[in-house]
């Protein structure tokens, strides 16, 4: 069974038992109410035939019609006996013409007769258990003359019991049929909320939403018509800097309350629902999503980062390209020279063949060798290996200054090294390659953390920064060469920046262009290992 039928089950069962332990308590209070009822009834009508004066006047020796005349008004009561007895206790009335004369049976009779006493019992009488009621007949205050008593039978009180009995039953049955009615119409209702799910699939969705939001690196922020936030992951928490302690304190309070100055910016979005804001000097930008719910918008949804986040994911992805194309070059590279040996082998040549192996060998051979003595950062190694293969085959002589020294650093350091040497290495070839017809291409790298201070500057042969963007060099998309270019400066200037250091250009007096970076080594976190020897 589905948990939702459990639950309207329950609900059923529980109003079915609340509505059977009212009745059995409604019945046993109908049952004294009708007792009380008859009682009282009996009372009344004793007490206004004692005060008959006919009744005391039969009692004074003239009793002739007072039977008719009881049997009169027991019929119209509907009571079961109407008996009027002399002070000895004989009867002067009773349904029963052959009772007249006899004795009144039961001794709850006396204390009417003796003391002038009214009062009700049950009894066991001549004609059956019954409720009867007793009142004393006197004149001027003296003592009793005689006493009437008026009788109901346990079987008139079980026929009025049993009527009422039925109502209440009748009364009960149509408050199950209306509580069954409003369970099927819950049942409905739950399963159109729901949407047929069942609550363990919904709470296990629910964890996986959640799970899914706060895996998101960009801040999400849902909010109703009103403007009050309904959900937000931990990113936009933070990124938001809401005062308060613990993220889900904002749920159910308007965003323009808790952010006062993000009102007119997030109100004022594209018409594409594109906007832009600043919290505390840091800029954002995000998009605004309708939420919808039965073809009705009941909300909308924020989901925002930094501009530079989106900037950094392309940057890795154009140093990925960069990468994949390097490789590219070199297949090509080794593909024509093991071509050329192929060739010189078939013709016999055997002596150029290993006198072009053995200057390539000894290229690299010597590269590899002044890497190895100055650079032992092995992922810094191997880049500036790959853009020495990448200079060769542009026709840029590049240069490794002999007196550069590295250390090696960790991961995330070394991750930033590669940034900031590779890019510098890529605009400064681009730029000899360019000014190949004033003079000779040529790249000069040189690293050094002696000291203080982590040094890396890249010299190159071309024509200079243009003094139109001379101003401008280091903003993003800012380049001299067109096209899809404008990204490497401004990622050297935002790494640079984050590890406090410095960035500066110049032309030398030769006529060289060089980039430099100095970095205060005291505030890096990651702690070279030992200095290589220069």
């Amino acid at each position: 069974m589905k948990l939702r039928h459990q639950f309207v089950a329950l609900a059923l069962l529980f109003s079915l038992l609340l509505v059977l332990a009212l009745g059995v308590l409604l019945a046993a209070l109908l049952r004294q109410q009708v007792e009380s009822s008859l009682a009282d009834k009996g009372q009344a009508l004793a007490l206004v035939l004692a005060e008959d004066p006919e009744v005391a006047r039969a009692l004074r020796g003239e009793p002739a019609g007072l039977a008719e005349r009881m049997e009169r008004l027991r019929e119209q009561t509907g009571a079961a006996y109407i008996v009027v007895t002399d002070r000895q206790g004989r009867r002067l009335s009773h349904p029963v013409p052959a009772q007249i004369g006899e004795p009144f049976q039961g001794e709850d009779l006396w204390p009417t007769l003796s003391q002038g006493r009214r009062h009700c019992s049950r009894w066991q009488g001549s004609l059956g258990p019954s409720v009867r009621c007793f009142a004393p007949v006197s004149e001027a205050g003296g003592p009793p003359l005689g006493a009437v008593a008026v009788g109901f039978l346990q079987g008139q009180i079980t026929r009025l019991y049993r009527a009422q009995i039925g109502l209440m039953a009748a009364a009960i049955g149509a408050i199950l049929l209306l509580g069954g009615l409003l369970g099927g119409l819950l049942l409905r209702r739950l399963r159109r909320t729901l949407l047929d799910l069942e609550p363990e699939y919904i709470a296990r969705r629910f964890a996986q939403q959640e799970l899914v939001l706060e895996s998101i690196a960009e801040g999400i922020v849902a909010l109703d018509r009103e403007g009050r936030i309904t959900s937000l992951n931990s990113a936009a928490f933070y990124q938001l800097r809401l005062p308060l302690l613990h993220r889900q304190q904002a749920l159910g309070r308007p965003l323009a309350e808790l952010r006062p100055e993000l009102a007119p910016s997030l109100e004022q979005a594209a018409a594409d629902g594109l906007v832009r804001f600043q919290v505390q000097g840091q800029a954002y930008q995000g998009q605004w999503l309708p939420i919808r719910r039965q073809h009705k918008t009941v909300g909308r949804l924020l989901s925002f980062s930094r501009p530079e986040a989106a900037s950094d994911l392309s940057h890795q992805l154009t140093h990925l390209q960069q990468y994949a194309e390097l490789l590219r070059m070199q297949t090509h590279e080794y593909a024509n020279k093991l071509n050329s040996l192929s060739g010189l082998l078939q013709l016999g040549h055997l002596s150029e063949a290993v006198e072009m192996i053995q200057r390539e060998k000894d290229d690299y051979q010597n590269l590899l060798q002044e890497l190895l003595r100055t650079i032992a950062d092995k992922p810094l190694a191997g880049l500036v290996l790959g853009k020495f293969s990448r200079a060769r085959e542009l026709g840029v002589a590049f240069e490794l200054d002999p007196d550069s020294c590295l250390a090696e650093y960790g991961a995330g350091l070394s991750a930033a090294l590669i940034t900031l040497v590779g890019n510098l290495l890529d605009n400064g070839m681009s730029a000899a390659w360019a000014n190949r017809d004033q003079r000779a291409p040529r790249v000069l790298l040189s690293l050094s953390d002696f000291g203080k201070h982590l040094i890396i500057e890249v010299e190159d042969s071309g024509a200079g920064v243009d003094d139109a963007i001379a101003d401008q060099l280091f903003d993003y998309g800012v380049t001299g060469r067109g096209g899809d270019h404008g990204v490497g400066l401004y990622l050297v200037k935002e790494t640079v920046a984050r590890l406090g250091g410095t960035l500066e250009w110049r032309r030398t007096a030769e006529g060289f262009t060089l980039f430099g970076i100095y970095i205060d080594k005291s505030g890096l976190s990651d702690t070279p290992w030992t200095p290589s020897s220069p």
